[in-house]
């Protein structure tokens, strides 16, 4: 088997695994948290969602009081840990009125359905990427969320890094010029995991496994199907790292620029879809896209974007910027009311914006950009033509038969959004 860098191997090595010792303000528990305190129940405790429950015991005005993971071991180990409530099925945090917002860290097919459910209830959702299976549960989702007057962030936690913030906004006040050309890396898919039907483990169970299917086709239990990589690189739960990794360097490029609304936006390449194996989203992609009239570029790689113009480029990458002149970065950043929103802590800020009913660093309108690049590339690739999309209407252009049939995709029944 083939793969590469898996977000949750990268997060792993720079933070506490769950089993490592805790230190948590004294603050979150009892009767010392204050009234004013913003309630949350986490959705998804493995990995990433064990990674942001860490991250959310640091913030001040948050107090974790509910747990819900189809792995048992999972949900009350970390219940355990903030005194909460540990469920097996996440409609019951939802349905609870003392629960301000949730943080959903599911694997990929349950990100729009649960955000819904949860925007529905009036409550607040941080959403890990990528953002939805298709263009049209982005679109839905969008809708809901603004219907309901429902605070909502992405996962783009790079938005809350200071060198990220620098970087596009010296992009947006012209230290460049105009951009012409955007390349965008991120890191490839894989291939391989067993096909083998599986004994379902005890802590997950038949109705954990059930659960965790939730809307996506019945398939037999494997022992790569629950968990990474299988969680990234199979289609009936993905589209791969197209948006799963993608959706970072794409959410840059969406916060540095406007290119991908300045006007039609046309998009081509190829890619490889396994003929064999568990796996079978795309990898090894190359997208050659039309953003109006700037190009951009979008391929396996590390994980960058690089806005290129008119005076030079810069280079955001999480590790750090870097430019064509040196001069670039000495220029200071522009602060006032219409620049970029410069936020130190991507938990705290959502914790804040549910609070106050503000819209979060990383806003919906935004992840509906990137993601809909994502699933238009994967279009593009599975149909082997060019596909031709309005960012206004936000609609397809004399679309394929082909093409319009991958807009959406079937809820397994009873769900839908």
């Amino acid at each position: 088997m083939k793969k590469n860098l898996s977000r949750r191997h990268f997060l792993q090595s720079t933070a506490l695994t769950i089993a490592s010792p805790w230190i948590v303000p004294s603050t979150v528990f009892g009767q010392e948290a204050p009234s004013e305190r913003v309630t949350v129940g986490h959705i998804g405790v493995g990995n990433q969602g064990g990674h942001l429950f860490r991250a959310t015991q640091a913030v001040r005005l948050a107090q974790s009081v509910a747990v819900a993971d189809c792995f048992k071991s999972r949900r009350e180990g970390i219940a355990a840990i903030c005194k909460g409530k540990a469920y097996a099925d996440y409609r019951e945090i939802i349905a609870r009125n003392d629960i301000d917002c949730v943080i959903i860290a599911t694997p990929d097919h349950w990100h729009v359905p649960i955000a819904v459910a949860a925007a529905k209830a009036k409550k607040g959702a941080y959403v890990e990427k990528p953002l939805g299976l298709t263009v049209t549960q982005n679109i839905a989702c969008e809708k809901i969320f603004k219907a309901n007057n429902a605070v909502f962030q992405y996962g783009t936690q790079q938005r809350s890094q200071q060198n990220c913030w620098i970087g596009c906004q010296l992009v947006r006040q012209g230290a460049i010029g105009k951009v012409h050309t955007i390349e965008v890396d991120a890191p490839n898919g894989g291939t391989g995991g067993s096909t083998a039907a599986a004994p379902i483990p005890e802590d997950l169970g038949k109705d954990g496994y059930e659960m965790w299917l939730g809307p996506a086709p019945v398939k037999p239990y494997t022992v790569d199907r629950c968990k990474p990589d299988g969680t990234y690189f199979i289609y009936d739960q993905s589209i791969g790292y197209l948006a799963g990794w993608g959706a970072h360097p794409l959410d840059i490029m969406v916060w540095g620029s406007d290119a991908d609304i300045s006007g039609p936006v046309v998009v081509e390449g190829t890619g490889v879809v396994p003929a064999e194996g568990l796996y079978d989203v795309v990898y090894n992609w190359d997208m050659r896209i039309k953003l109006g009239d700037v190009n951009l570029i979008f391929k396996p790689g590390g994980d960058r974007t690089r806005f290129i113009g008119e005076k030079g480029w810069i280079e955001v990458r999480r590790n750090g910027n870097s430019t064509s002149d040196e001069s670039l970065l000495k220029i200071a950043p522009e602060q006032n009311s219409k620049t970029l929103f410069n936020s130190p802590n991507h938990y705290a800020n959502f914790i804040e914006c549910v609070k106050n009913k503000t819209v979060p660093v990383s806003s919906l309108r935004d992840a509906v950009r990137s993601d809909n690049i994502s699933q238009l590339c994967d279009i593009a690739v599975r149909t082997k033509s060019v596909v031709k999309w309005d960012p206004t209407k936000m609609q397809l252009i004399d679309p394929t038969a082909a093409q319009t049939a991958m807009l959406d995709r079937p809820m397994r029944a009873p769900w839908t959004l």
